[in-house]
Order: structure tokens, then C-alpha cells, then sequence
């Protein structure tokens, strides 16, 4: 969607690679689990855990209307203009509201469709996806459920750095100048009327380090779009820490963080996909660690990345990339490199037991990104990935504007802005944000 309303075929800059199975799953008794697309789906889920067939047509149908109903409106538009509100998508889900079901969590909605837990872990797992607990979080997001399986997932020819390369080219080619390494450091304003921006050069490819300039440059702009987080950019670039948006954007939970470890193993292994999920004995258990105890939980759900697998020169032959994520709490001050030595052994122990394999020997080169490493690397706030949590039913009406409504010409986007993290909100955020910038600017 994203190329084609730049006037472009999205085929022409990158190809995606559909992925059947999309994720492996692994559970604590023994039992796996291969994630396929609709409708296969229905009868892995029947051959693997049991699930008659109808039970699981229900459950996707429910989802699916979910989907239908809330992606014109919440996941497409502002929700801080009334036009939204008046428009024919909003108005065409007020009489059905009670089919978003806002009310019940997303583990009671799974519960009204299955008894068993194994459905409870499966489908209450996407609930991560924007760092948030299912045992709290609305029903609603029970949808993400179906964006995965009914619309699919996939992997990207040449890794996802052919992603960021296909933007850049089409960037370029529409016009759009790149300036690499440059800190934004102030925005300018003439009363509440945006002037530009100042910016800390650093060097870029065809620079020579020599010339790298000291002073802070200016660039006159009459519209400015900032992406980062939205705490951040309150407090470091706005200079504002009293600005009320700040203030109760503060006073909300985050969402999770993430403790990653990156490991280059000399080995492979075949049972193992590109998405690979190995479930905790007690999710409930896990969850209250995370969100309310705020601890790294004692026995993690462990998710498995291995590009390798789609993307084969991401490690060298005979070997795997592994990129292995557990879900953590944010960053609150503790020592975390404290606290990752023995964890990794835990880690380890509980992949190796899962799979019945032996890795310890194999991982030959290891990466470690800590929360507190993310809050320093990106401006995250607390390292959270998502912004805010979405652990209360009015999560979705809390997060930032795109529109920054103090100023005139000043926007925003990204995981901390409406509609919320991971990459295809956050396109669809700075998709919001070009619309209302055309809405307000007038710019083509």
C-alpha cells in the first residue's frame, strides 16, 4: 500500500517471500505445532492439538470481523479528528460494537472459543506483539491473530535490510534528500509556527572525517515530522519536561522490552524454522512476572529468529544466525549486565530441553542488547518496544497524535505515536501523518 501510493510498484524495489509454515511451535509437554496460513491452519490445529476443525473456523471468523471493523478506523485514520469519527467506516462500526468486543481480555475471548491451554498460549502470544499481557489486554487485539494467518506472513528476499534499501531508492527517487548521521538537535519556531530544525552534522559517505563541521547547521523547514519517541523528543529536542502530553504520556505503562541475545552458531538444525516459538510451562505465571513484578519471568517464552533460513548468506555455510528474544520488563535502573550470564544459562538450558538438541558448543560469536541498552541506542523510553501498553481498554485512544496540536507544522509518527509499534503500524502511523500533513499544509 505503502508503494503504490507513492506511485510505485512495490514488486520493483523488493519481493516478498511467503512463509508456510510462518511460525514452529514448541510446548512444554511435548506437543508442536506448525503455524501455517489459512485455511491450513484449521487442520494442523486439529492433527497437532486436537482442535476440531469448526471450532477453530469460528474462532478466525470472530477475529476477522474484528479485523473488517477496526482497520478503517483505528489503524488508517487520526483519532484525534473528528472526521474520522464522521466518516462512513466509523459510522458503519457504531452499530456493531459489541462485535470489537473492548470488555473481556484477550485470554477470556480465546476461552469462550477453546478449553484448551495450548489455544490459550498459541493465540494469546499476540498480545506481544505490541508488548502487552493477553490476560489484561482487550479481546480486540485478538485480531493481530488473523493478520498473521489470514493475511499471511512473510519473509523478504534479501533479508530485511532489502526493505530499508527498497524505501531509501524510492526515497531518492521521488526526490527525497537523506542526510545520514546528523543529530537534530533544536526546532525553531516563529511564535508557535514552525522555522526549522537544527542539527549536528556527523559525517557522511561522501564526506572526509576532517570536514565534519562542529557548528550546529539550520534548515529552514515549514513542516517538521519527527519519528522517535515521543518521550524523547519532549524532552531532548522540545525542551518542554512540563509539557502536559509528557506528563501523562509518563504516567502510562510502557510496554515490554526485550533481552536479545545474537548467537553465530557453527551448527544447523533441521526442526528448526525462520520463526520459531518454545512456550513456558505456566504463561499466566510468566506474564505476572513481567508486567507486574516487573522481573525477568523464571521460566521465559523463548522466540527464535533465523534469517538464515529464507536468507542463506546471513551466516556462512554450515551455519545458523540466531537472533533470540525473551520478553523482558522495562528498564528501571538495574544492573542488567548483572543479571544476563546466569539468565543466558537459563536460556540455553530451556532451548536445549525443548528441542533436545545441544547448542552451548556451537555459538562461536554472541551479541547481548539489554533494555537498558535499547534506551540507549534508540531513546526509547525504558527501552519499552511499543511505546505504551495496550493493558487497558482505552490504550488504543492514549497514545501521542500524529499532529502535534501546540504547534502549526509540527507532526509525528512511529511506535509511540498512534497506532502503535512493530512495522506495519508504524508505516501505517507515518501514513497517517503524510495524510494530515496534506490535510493542514497543503503540500502534494
Amino acid at each position: 500500500e505503502l508503494f503504490s501510493r507513492a506511485g510505485k510498484k512495490r514488486d520493483d524495489y523488493v519481493r516478498f517471500v511467503p512463509l508456510d509454515p510462518i511460525t514452529r511451535y514448541w510446548f512444554s509437554d511435548g506437543k508442536t505445532l506448525s503455524g501455517r496460513p489459512l485455511p491450513y491452519l484449521y487442520d494442523e490445529l486439529e492433527k497437532s492439538l486436537g482442535i476440531p476443525e469448526q471450532k477453530s473456523r469460528n474462532y478466525f471468523a470472530y477475529v476477522k470481523k474484528i479485523h473488517d471493523l477496526t482497520t478503517p478506523v483505528f489503524l488508517k485514520r487520526s483519532l484525534h479528528e473528528i472526521s474520522t469519527w464522521l466518516g462512513k467506516d466509523a459510522l458503519r462500526a457504531y452499530g456493531q460494537l459489541h462485535r470489537v468486543d473492548l470488555f473481556r481480555s484477550m485470554i477470556k475471548a480465546i476461552g469462550s472459543f477453546f478449553s484448551d491451554t495450548h489455544m490459550e498460549q498459541f493465540l494469546g502470544r499476540f498480545a506481544t506483539y505490541n508488548g502487552s499481557d493477553p490476560y489484561q489486554a482487550p479481546a480486540t487485539l485478538n485480531t493481530i491473530g488473523y493478520v498473521e494467518h489470514g493475511l499471511g506472513g512473510y519473509a523478504i528476499e534479501g533479508g530485511i535490510i532489502a526493505l530499508a534499501r527498497a524505501l531509501e531508492k524510492a526515497c531518492i527517487e521521488a526526490g527525497v534528500r537523506i542526510h545520514r548521521n546528523h543529530a537534530v538537535t533544536k526546532i525553531h519556531f516563529h511564535g508557535k509556527k514552525v522555522q526549522g530544525i537544527s542539527v549536528q552534522r556527523g559525517t557522511e559517505s561522501q564526506e572526509k572525517p576532517q570536514e565534519k563541521r562542529k557548528e550546529p547547521v539550520f534548515f529552514p523547514a515549514s513542516v517538521v515530522v519527527s519519528n522517535i519517541d515521543i518521550l524523547t523528543f519532549y524532552q531532548n529536542i522540545l525542551e518542554t519536561p512540563n509539557d502536559p502530553y509528557l506528563l501523562r504520556y509518563k504516567s502510562l505503562p510502557p510496554s515490554t522490552s526485550g533481552l536479545v541475545f545474537y548467537w553465530g552458531l557453527n551448527k544447523t538444525w533441521e526442526k528448526l524454522g525462520i520463526n520459531n516459538i518454545l512456550f513456558s510451562k505456566n504463561y499466566q505465571k510468566e506474564f505476572t512476572q513481567i508486567h507486574q513484578d516487573r522481573k525477568l519471568p523464571d521460566d521465559p517464552t523463548i522466540y527464535i529468529n533465523i534469517t538464515s533460513k529464507v536468507t542463506p548468506g546471513d551466516a556462512p555455510d554450515g551455519g545458523e544466525n540466531w537472533f533470540v528474544l525473551i520478553n523482558a520488563p522495562p528498564h528501571d535502573g538495574r544492573n542488567w549486565q548483572a543479571l544476563v550470564p546466569e539468565y543466558r544459562k537459563r536460556v540455553i538450558q530451556a532451548i536445549e530441553d525443548r528441542l533436545d538438541i545441544r547448542i552451548h558448543d556451537s555459538i562461536i560469536e554472541e551479541g547481548i542488547l539489554t533494555p537498558e541498552d535499547i534506551e540507549t541506542n534508540t531513546g526509547s523510553w525504558r527501552g519499552s518496544l511499543y511505546g505504551i501498553s495496550s493493558n487497558n481498554r482505552s490504550a488504543a485512544f492514549k497514545r501521542h497524535p500524529n499532529k502535534v496540536k501546540q504547534y502549526q507544522g509540527l507532526y509525528t509518527c512511529g511506535g509511540s505515536v498512534h497506532p502503535g509499534g512493530g512495522m506495519p503500524l508504524v508505516t501505517l502511523s507515518g501514513m497517517i501523518t503524510a495524510d494530515l500533513v496534506e490535510k493542514y499544509e497543503g503540500l502534494p
